[in-house]
């Protein structure tokens, strides 16, 4: 049975991930918001533990609240990080660990920035980074849900993204563990997205928006994004879900 350490257990994709990972005859020990990834004690809580894999998802998320306080995010994101590195090579456990598409364009945001350092932090340990695009249906304060609540104000034409969905990441999460070695063997970090880019002005149309239409991009957000599945592809994945078909998908 594979034994596996979830940070942010909590979290919109963590407590799925905890709920699937038993479904699937894995052992889990959660590290969620009764914790501190900074918070060296914390770590050594599962000292006495063995692991197989370290899924680590803690972190401060969003690129706008990462402007009011980036030295926050650093301290979390980065540092917290290198904590759960250090525990990782203690341990001889393997990892993968959530990143960003925003890491493509990491000079951007001090969000974005905090996930490139961290790829970079990981280049010497066993683990592969997944960058997520944007996912639905997403925390409350994120776009899918202020749709679904009625919450968004205006809408950027100009904005593109790869919208996916929570579940198709997690068998993405699950399929890259389970085939780790060959894996890690192809690359260090993966896309997991859809590989399609939609316009969010069509997704706000499937919801019936009938708010302000701008064209404008607010600093530091990237105006298109796509991600390259190929490599997962390859793997054996295959993304199901349609943000453009929402109203048949799993919430």
């Amino acid at each position: 049975m594979t034994r596996v350490l979830v940070t942010g257990s909590d979290g919109m994709v963590g407590s799925r991930l905890v709920k699937f990972l038993k479904n699937n005859d894995c052992t889990v020990y959660e590290f969620g918001e009764d914790r501190d990834i900074r918070s060296q004690q914390d770590w050594q809580s599962f000292a006495d533990l063995d692991f197989d894999f370290i899924i680590h998802l803690a972190a401060l998320a969003g690129v706008r609240p990462s402007f009011d306080n980036p030295e926050l995010y650093y301290d979390v994101n980065v540092n917290g990080t290198r904590n759960m590195l250090e525990f990782s090579e203690a341990t001889d456990t393997k990892i993968l660990y959530a990143s960003s598409s925003n890491a493509y364009e990491w000079w951007g945001n001090p969000y974005a920035a905090t996930k490139k350092m961290n790829e970079i932090q990981c280049e010497d340990y066993p683990a592969i980074g997944m960058r997520f695009h944007t996912i639905w249906p997403g925390r409350d304060d994120m776009l899918f849900m202020k749709f679904k609540n009625n919450q968004v104000k205006y809408i950027n034409r100009k904005h593109n993204r790869d919208f996916v969905h929570v579940e198709d990441i997690i068998n993405a999460i699950y399929l890259l563990m389970s085939n780790f070695k060959s894996a890690i063997m192809e690359q260090r970090v993966y896309d997991i997205g859809t590989g399609h880019s939609t316009p969010v002005e069509q997704v706000a149309k499937s919801f019936g928006f009938d708010g302000e239409w701008r064209n404008e991009n607010p600093s530091g957000e990237r105006v298109h994004t796509i991600a390259n599945i190929e490599p997962l592809l390859k793997l054996g994945w295959t993304p199901k879900w349609n943000i453009l078909n929402h109203e048949n998908s799993p919430s």
